[in-house]
């Protein structure tokens, strides 16, 4: 733990009660800005009776979920009851019979006032740009970087304790004085000069708070929507109970609810409010419908809606609702009974939105810049106006007066509304009236007496006193730091004046000397020029010259060029000419050869044929020798039989006549 005085504390300090004091009235100038803020509180969780002060009102209400905390709010928190407010992905949770007040809450800062109880803060990111402060009666505690902080303020006492669980803070006190505490650090002071009352060691709670803060802390490092989109997104928390995620081929990662009617819609169940800066805001009924009100898109996937986050990388930029409008003003929609009514629809994803507020370029861009990359996506006629059952359509006198119920909702024929201009813009103007803001019932638990406003107004003016006190000693420094500088002002200014003097001798003799030196420069310039000009008459000459030779070199190789080219097209025909006499030449060969082959065979065949004729007579001819000599031999054989048969006779005669007597 350190002491130290910063130059700038007083200044510090002065701002942090002056903020003080505009406890009622703080949205008043960030509502005079062009662009309102890109970010917003909720509520994340509660337990017990919490009680809620919405800007510029000095009653309370009881919370209503899912209604965005900006500046100017309140919240108590009443016996055994407890709150987590989100601001980014810091998370503040109050215990019982705390109260708490948004000072300030915009792109740049988050200032808070624990005017009683225990708080506790979680810090995941401490941007360098954005600046982060928990005030009490006491002090102003500035975080520097992300840890785990307790703050216990007692009013009774008059003192506050901060202890540093992990991470660094600076506390700040009236009179300029700052202490600075590291990790495992904390101290107890009273007044509002960071009187010490004591600096212990910080010891582990075993406590019911401290348990409840545990268990939030187990379940957010444990969510796995924190995997599909940013944690400075309020209300994903609530995506991992609610719903699951699936991968879409036309639009990533989308987000499904589960458990609802068959013809619900996006921004179906809820009520319009008028918040400001934003006017017209949607506040969702569905304990998780925050995120999917206020960030990404919807689309109808097959028979069920599903929520299109975009990039998990575009830092998230709070919108009062992203939907489209149709009727209401003057081109309202006469529906049945002749009462005009007002409708709107979830715009798709790649649709882009334009608030009804006046607001920059870059705000609007800031607010498109997670859908961006689904623009090819866009249709002009805005995809989800003709998607069945996506429009919400209720009389005029029904919007924005609470909570919208089933029979408030009416039918028209689609081809009506088709006929009716779209616009992002809330078609209605705000009433108002009091009791807009989307506030419940008027609440039972209420902050002890001493924590009313007239008692906090009275603690704003001691602390604005003295804060009127350090402007006035600063002020006193500065004028004397005024005085320092004009005299140093004045005795710098003598001196500049006869540094001038002695620098315009100076200028005088150097100009005399110049002069001359001008014309000794002149008359050499104009030798030179002449000694130039013949130079250049000789260069001119001689480049005319050279230019000469060089166009008859040119024409020369232009010459041979064409003779080469001439020459080389002589040898192409007559190489031509040549392949054209090889190949009459190998095809009068060609032919020759296929004539000696056609001979070849014909003499081959007649060969055949006359070998095949002779061998056919041959054949002939040794026929009809074995027919003849078969012939012989038969006629032989004949002969033979007749001989024998003769001898036979004869023998036979012979004996015969030799038998007679």
């Amino acid at each position: 733990m350190k002491h130290r005085t910063h130059p700038h504390a007083i200044r510090r300090a002065a701002g942090w009660l002056l903020g003080l004091v505009l406890l009622f009235a703080a949205g008043a100038a960030a509502w005079a800005q062009q662009d309102p803020p890109g970010r917003v509180a909720r509520i994340n969780e509660q337990q017990g009776t919490v009680s809620f002060s919405p800007a510029g009102d000095d009653s309370w209400y009881d919370v209503v979920p899912n209604r965005p905390i900006t500046t100017g709010d309140r919240l108590w928190t009443d016996r055994n009851a407890r709150a987590e407010l989100y601001v980014d992905s810091t998370a503040l949770r109050l215990d019982d019979q705390t109260q708490l007040v948004v000072n300030e809450l915009d792109d740049d800062s988050a200032r808070f006032t624990a005017t009683q109880g225990r708080l506790q803060l979680r810090v995941r990111e401490a941007p360098a740009d954005q600046r982060l402060e928990i005030g009490t009666a006491n002090l102003a505690m500035v975080v520097d970087a992300p840890g785990d902080y307790r703050i216990e303020v007692d009013p009774a006492a008059g003192t506050t304790r901060v202890a540093v669980a992990a991470g660094a803070v600076t506390l700040f006190g009236e009179n300029g004085e700052s202490v600075a505490l590291g990790a495992h650090q904390q101290l107890t002071v009273s007044g509002r000069q960071l009187a010490a009352v004591s600096g212990a060691a910080v010891r582990a709670g075993d406590n019911a708070f401290d348990r409840w803060v545990a268990e939030r802390d187990r379940l957010e490092d444990q969510s796995i929507s924190a995997r599909y989109v940013s944690r400075d997104m309020l209300g994903y928390q609530q995506l991992d109970r609610y719903g699951e995620w699936q991968n879409d081929p036309t639009y990533g990662s989308v987000w499904v609810p589960r458990s609802v009617d068959a013809d619900w819609a996006p921004y179906r169940d809820g009520q319009w409010a008028d918040i400001q800066p934003w006017g017209w805001t949607w506040i969702d009924a569905a304990p998780w419908g925050f995120a999917t009100s206020h960030y990404g898109r919807w689309a109808r996937i097959g028979p069920r809606w599903g929520w299109v986050p975009g990039r998990s990388t575009a830092r998230p930029v709070y919108a009062p609702a992203l939907v489209g409008f149709v009727g209401g003003g003057g081109h309202a929609n006469v529906v049945a009974g002749g009462r005009p009514g007002v409708g709107w629809f979830p715009l798709a994803p790649g649709e882009p939105w334009r608030p009804g507020y006046r607001a920059s370029q870059h705000y609007i861009d800031a607010v498109n810049r997670a859908i961006a990359h689904q623009r090819q996506l866009a249709r002009a006629d805005y995809l989800n106006r003709n998607t069945p059952g996506a429009l919400s359509l209720v009389p005029v006198d029904i919007f924005g007066r609470g909570p919208i119920a089933r029979r408030d909702f009416l039918r028209v024929p689609e081809d009506r509304v088709a006929q009716l201009p779209i616009t992002t813009a809330v078609p209605i103007s705000p009433r108002g009236e009091r009791h807009f803001g989307g506030v419940g019932r008027s609440a039972a638990a209420l902050p002890p007496p001493d924590l009313r406003p007239r008692q906090i107004q009275e603690l704003q003016a001691r602390q604005l006193q003295q804060a009127q006190q350090a402007q006035q000693v600063q002020q006193q420094l500065q004028f004397q730091q005024r005085a320092v500088q004009a005299q140093q002002q004045q005795q710098l200014q003598l001196q500049q004046q006869q540094q001038q003097g002695v620098r315009a001798q100076q200028e005088l003799q150097q100009r005399a000397a110049q002069a001359a030196q001008a014309q000794q420069l002149q008359q050499a310039q104009q030798m030179q020029q002449t000694q130039q000009m013949q130079q250049r008459a000789a260069q001119a000459q001689a480049q005319q010259q050279l230019q000469l030779q060089h166009q008859q070199q040119t024409l020369r190789a232009q010459q041979e060029m064409q003779q080469r080219a001439a020459q080389a097209a002589q040898a192409q025909q007559l190489q031509q000419i040549q392949q054209m006499q090889q190949m009459q030449q190998q095809q009068q060969t060609l032919r020759q050869q296929q004539m000696q082959a056609q001979q070849q065979a014909q003499q081959q065949a007649q060969q055949l044929h006359m070998q095949q004729l002779n061998a056919q007579r041959q054949a002939q001819e040794n026929q009809q020798q074995r027919a003849q000599q078969q012939i012989q031999q038969m006629q032989q054989r004949g002969a033979d039989a007749r001989a024998q048969q003769q001898q036979r006779m004869m023998s036979r005669d012979s004996a015969q006549q030799n038998d007679r007597p």
